[in-house]
């Protein structure tokens, strides 16, 4: 009866949506005090798949349109980042010239660090990410990808300029190194 209780359990933990809010976000006074003035905030979705989540380190590099780079060293809230279905949410600090325009970012890339734990890393579905500046969405993308830290450690986006585009709305091409 114990048994099949914890089954029950386990099937209905792996179904359930995490809303991972991880600590508050750092606010402006604090990246001033890093000497990097302006808050970036970043959201990381991911997806639903079967072990789709992660314990491995991620990492995140910025490109705004005017080339100034904005980098996060380590996304890691407090408790479990990246897990099956979850929502995270990080404050990163960037140079006071990042993203002074509303025009959309130029790069982003995700780094993927093996873990340190015997076996390797994690793969880790990734289903989406936003940057905002304030309440201005700088930069989204659904990458709906699996990543493997043992054959991929870096991957992102670099946004595709067209002369003879009609719209407003950015390209992006996606990237694998």
């Amino acid at each position: 009866m114990l048994s099949l209780f914890f089954c029950l359990c386990v099937l209905l933990s792996s179904t359930s949506f995490i809303q991972a809010e991880g600590t508050e976000p750092l606010n402006d006074f604090e990246c001033e005090l890093l000497s990097k003035p302006k808050r970036i905030d970043v959201t990381v979705e991911t997806g639903s798949k079967f072990l789709g989540g992660t314990n491995d380190a991620i990492s995140l590099l910025l490109r705004d349109s005017q080339g100034v780079v904005c980098t996060a060293d380590d996304l890691n809230n407090v408790g479990d980042d990246h897990e099956k279905n979850s929502i995270d949410k990080y404050a990163v600090c960037c140079p006071q010239d990042f993203a002074k325009t509303n025009d959309s970012l130029s790069m982003l890339i995700i780094g993927h660090k093996r873990g340190y734990y015997k076996g390797g890393g994690d793969d880790w579905f990734i289903e989406r990410i936003e940057v905002h500046r304030k309440d201005f969405l700088l930069f989204t993308y659904r990458f709906h990808a699996w990543t493997n830290p043992r054959t991929t450690t870096i991957f992102g986006v670099s946004k595709v300029t067209s002369s003879h585009s009609d719209n407003a709305e950015p390209s992006y091409s996606f990237i694998r190194l």
